[in-house]
């Protein structure tokens, strides 16, 4: 794999949990629901790229939804 592969799988991993710590931060429930959308579909391309598995894609995406959920 080479060098340029490698320092775009962990761009595009790293920008992933960025905005899964900014979704967690929200505090207003219809903010989080549209950031969820955006989140939700960088999480999907890391696990279309296999560079997570699909798996762990779906527990995120519910973490996130679990917590969207409790907000007022």
């Amino acid at each position: 794999m080479g060098l340029y592969n490698q320092i775009t799988k962990k761009y595009l991993f790293k920008s992933t949990k960025t905005a899964i710590k900014k979704n967690k931060s929200v505090k207003d429930k219809k903010i989080a629901q549209l950031k969820f959308t955006l989140t939700s579909s960088l999480i999907d391309k890391l696990a279309q790229k296999k560079i997570i598995p699909k798996n762990k894609a779906n527990r995120l995406k519910r973490k996130i939804q679990i917590y969207i959920n409790k907000l007022p």
